[in-house]
């Protein structure tokens, strides 16, 4: 791919989309300028990446032939403010969680490419979960584009009614940290039975690894995996009777719900 690619801003979802796409190949470090307001932050992605910097925003949009979004919601209005005139000219990706396609257009115009981003942490590691819409002004071209990139750093979804952003934020995006707490619970579990932490964390790591691949792979349905690993009365079978009668399965949704309540709260609307 022959475009360079802005990101205004360089925290931890940036940081992860710019892994994915150089360690998959897809641009080089060249093709990448990023702008951030804290010096520090800048120099260590120059330094981890090899990529480029500048200290400006609107000299980093200019030079970018694609602009991710990727400041904190509470600074967006202030970039859009500043950058307004050279991201009407640009693909406009945005990644900043809450902010709708209405509030991007409400100041670089409706006419502006915009594909909105949900990208989820393991994009760090090629295995990210990333969610897209386009507004009226994109078309296929750009969104096959932004495909393409965020393929780079693992799945791809495109969905046409923004207000499921919400659901997909609780799920997805919010996701592994559901599933880095249910690790630490299986690995406490390991040590309070005895084996070594460095043991129960590679037995809980692989075992989610192994499981998560197989639900991926197989046209089975998860109810269908999960009672292929349950043998009557074993101790699968009695392990999944103490979750249920614990309410893990009504906590997780619950969990997952509230998550999404709060997208909404904080969603930032034109």
């Amino acid at each position: 791919m022959d475009k360079t690619i802005s990101f205004i801003g360089a925290g931890k979802m940036a940081e992860a989309i710019i892994a994915g796409l150089l360690s998959s190949k897809k641009v080089t470090g060249k093709q990448i300028i990023i702008s951030d307001k804290y010096d520090k932050r800048r120099i260590e992605i120059e330094e981890t990446y090899n990529v480029r910097t500048v200290t400006t925003n609107t000299v980093c949009v200019t030079e970018g032939d694609i602009s991710f979004l990727a400041v904190k919601p509470q600074d967006m209005a202030d970039v859009l403010e500043q950058c307004k005139e050279t991201l009407a000219q640009k693909l406009v990706v945005s990644i900043a969680a809450g902010i709708e396609i209405s509030f991007l257009e409400g100041y670089i115009g409706k006419q502006t490419r915009i594909i909105r981003v949900m990208p989820n942490i393991a994009a760090t590691v090629g295995e990210g979960m990333s969610v897209i819409m386009k507004n009226n002004a994109a078309d296929a071209t750009d969104i096959n584009l932004v495909k393409e990139l965020l393929m780079g750093a693992g799945d791809v979804i495109e969905i046409k009614n923004e207000g499921l952003f919400h659901a997909v934020t609780a799920l997805s995006g919010s996701g592994p940290a559901y599933v880095f707490a249910f690790l630490e619970a299986l690995s406490d579990a390991g040590v309070r039975m005895g084996l070594s932490r460095d043991v129960s964390n590679k037995l809980a790591v692989q075992t989610v690894i192994g499981a998560g691949k197989m639900a991926k792979e197989s046209e089975l349905s998860f109810a269908t995996l999960r009672e292929a690993v349950t043998s009557p009365a074993g101790t699968t079978a009695e392990a999944l009777a103490i979750l249920e009668a614990k309410g893990v399965r009504s906590a997780i949704i619950e969990a997952v719900k509230a998550a999404a309540l709060r997208s909404k709260e904080i969603s930032t609307k034109s």
